[in-house]
């Protein structure tokens, strides 16, 4: 059939035009060549493929060529080429701005950096394509990426971390029935437990997963289900089971013919070996490992990937730059104005939601609905949502913007997930005479209230800042708490709400970091260090509070590549997981502290992967907001 195929294909290469058809069909016969194992020919295949594609500027045919030379060079063990080709695949999906191409190039990229256990750098590629699956909701692809990241936690030994988001990605491939992921999923879930050393957890999920495998004739996995097997008895020291597992492991992988799998099984068999004291074959066993290994990792594959790692970062460093130096500041007095509008607006919002609820009383009472009524409803509904939504552009206009904070604080992150339509968190910033304020808040409730409570709290920390020339932390939160006081006693009723708040002062010259917090704390990790630090918060809100005090100004001396993170408790506060538990700040500094080495987009990444694989379906309790910021 193969055979059949492909001489159907060359001969169409044959009398084809030199046009895009004709790229199409080179790399429809590369595919062919590929599954048939004939990797040279498929190689000679691509490559005319490309420099065709390259010679007609079809970017789509060259991105599809240089991805499939990417896969070939990592079939045959030669990463070098591999990562090469697959940032050339990147590039040219860039250029397109096909978001699916982007994300299979950065997949094609991480699976590279799995090979060489460079798995920080896997977790950064895995990520990035997670981002665009999101965007495409691409499910089958969101899952793939799940459990991508997932291994990734598992070979770091984060095995917690690891489960989220292998469970994530179960639920969503039970949910779009795709079986031989779902076999891959059990296999790896079954995997973590056993380092958990849950055993009769392993056996439940391995035996679900080999048996999906056999079902649905899944060699490959059915083979990483023998090694699994193999693994767990070897562990209990049932070496007779744990053998004939292994031997079953190396027997399918030498019909796929897969490197990986050889490599393994050999080594799990010197471990068996040394175990019994059959050093004869320990010594077999492990020459055989050795071979395998060495032609999948060497020192010149590692070094050329590290080449085309900072190529590509540089490139698309400076390809930011200069998209960057096109845009121009937003016009600024415009806050003031949007401030009082997000409070009219959100007041009118407010009339509105009393109004519906009167409609819905009316409609409840009448014992049959008419279709006036109905279509009230529904208009009236409709007013509300374009009317919140109208609010959010408001709201969104007293927010620093992603560029200003980029302007003063050029190393950061702002990871910012409103529960709804419009926000009780905000951001703020200030910056006077080199001195940056950044803070991130927290107002009473969220929502609609949350959003008319920001406005006020915003608007008093500007106060502090510019009217009263304030520039002591604690003395701004001091003042901060007196105008906002001061608003809503104008009322003549007893109003409770108020803010909770981290907030900084940077001084770009110096690095000295000035401090205070209403109930949020400061988290901040040292270059190079592994431990996360913190600065406890005054126990008391930004508004009214028994016995209130001063708030307490902390004087920090940092140094340049030191990271200071604020936050609000909305993300440690999330439900999720196996058991629809809190997320907890616990579970937080372990992932910020695992990935404090990142760079800070892609700190903000995973934290935005994590925060989704913990929350599956269940809703989302709080709005979200975390800034990092790296001096």
């Amino acid at each position: 059939m193969f055979a059949q195929n492909i001489d159907s294909l060359v001969q169409l290469i044959k009398i084809g035009k030199e046009d895009t058809n004709k790229i199409k069909t080179l790399n429809t016969l590369t595919s062919a060549y590929i599954n048939n194992g004939s990797y040279d020919d498929a190689l000679h295949c691509a490559n005319q493929a490309k420099a065709l594609a390259q010679q007609l500027n079809f970017k789509r045919g060259e991105a599809i060529a240089f991805n499939k030379i990417g896969r070939i060079y990592f079939s045959k063990g030669d990463y070098a080429e591999a990562i090469t080709n697959q940032f050339e695949n990147l590039k040219c999906a860039e250029q397109l701005k096909n978001k699916s191409f982007t994300a299979n190039a950065y997949d094609e990229i991480a699976n590279i950096y799995d090979g060489q256990s460079k798995f920080d750098d896997a977790i950064k590629y895995y990520t990035q394509s997670l981002e665009l699956r999101k965007q495409l909701n691409d499910k089958s692809g969101l899952a793939q990426s799940y459990n991508n990241i997932g291994t990734m936690y598992d070979f770091s030994g984060k095995y917690n971390q690891a489960l989220i988001f292998y469970n994530q990605s179960l639920k969503l491939n039970l949910e779009i029935k795709n079986n031989e992921d779902i076999a891959k999923n059990y296999a790896n879930i079954g995997i973590v437990h056993q380092e958990l050393g849950e055993y009769d957890k392993v056996f439940e999920y391995m035996q679900k997963s080999i048996s999906i495998n056999k079902q649905y004739g899944y060699t490959e996995g059915e083979c990483a289900g023998y090694l699994n097997l193999g693994d767990l008895y070897y562990l209990q020291k049932k070496y007779k089971a744990a053998n004939e597992y292994y031997d079953k492991a190396l027997k399918t992988a030498k019909e796929l013919g897969h490197k990986e799998y050889l490599k393994v099984g050999y080594f799990s068999l010197a471990n068996l070996d040394s175990a019994l004291g059959d050093y004869k074959s320990v010594y077999h066993n492990y020459k055989n490992f050795v071979i395998y290994r060495d032609s999948l990792n060497n020192e010149e594959n590692a070094k050329k990937v590290l080449e085309e790692q900072y190529k590509y970062d540089l490139e698309k460093k400076e390809a930011i730059a200069a998209e960057e130096s096109r845009r121009q500041r937003l016009v600024l007095w415009l806050i003031g104005i949007a401030g009082v509008g997000v409070t009219i607006v959100a007041l009118l919002i407010y009339r509105s939601l009393q109004q519906n609820k009167k409609a819905k009383k009316i409609i409840e009472i009448k014992s049959k609905e008419t279709e006036e009524q109905k279509h009230l409803v529904e208009h009236k509904q409709k007013e509300i949502i374009d009317s919140i939504t109208y609010a959010k552009r408001l709201q969104q206009a007293i927010l620093p913007s992603v560029d200003e904070i980029n302007k003063y604080v050029p190393d950061n992150f702002l990871y910012y997930k409103p529960k709804d339509i419009v926000a009780g968190d905000f951001y703020w910033m200030e910056h006077l005479d080199n001195t940056t304020y950044i803070a991130a808040a927290d107002s009473t409730g969220h929502g609609v209230p949350g959003a008319m409570v920001s406005v006020v709290c915003s608007n008093a920390l500007n106060r502090a800042v510019n009217e009263f020339g304030l520039r002591d932390t604690g003395k701004i939160l001091d003042k901060t708490r007196e105008l906002v006081l001061e608003t809503f006693e104008k009322s003549g009723e007893e109003i409770k709400d108020g803010m909770d708040i981290s907030l900084c002062r940077i001084n770009a010259v110096t690095n000295e970091v000035q401090w205070s917090g209403a109930n949020n704390q400061l988290w901040y990790i040292k270059k190079g260090g592994a431990e996360m630090i913190e600065i406890k918060a005054n126990k008391q809100p930004i508004g009214k509070t028994d016995n209130p005090q001063p708030f307490t100004s902390h004087t920090l001396e940092l140094q340049k590549g030191d990271t200071i993170y604020l936050m609000t408790d909305g993300y440690p506060d999330q439900f999720g997981g196996e058991k629809g538990k809190k997320f907890k700040y616990k579970q937080l500094e372990q992932n910020l502290v695992a990935n404090c080495n990142n760079e800070l987009k892609e700190q903000k990444n995973i934290l935005s992967a994590l925060f989704d694989a913990w929350k599956g379906d269940l809703e989302q309790v709080d709005d979200v907001t975390i800034i990092g910021v790296r001096l």
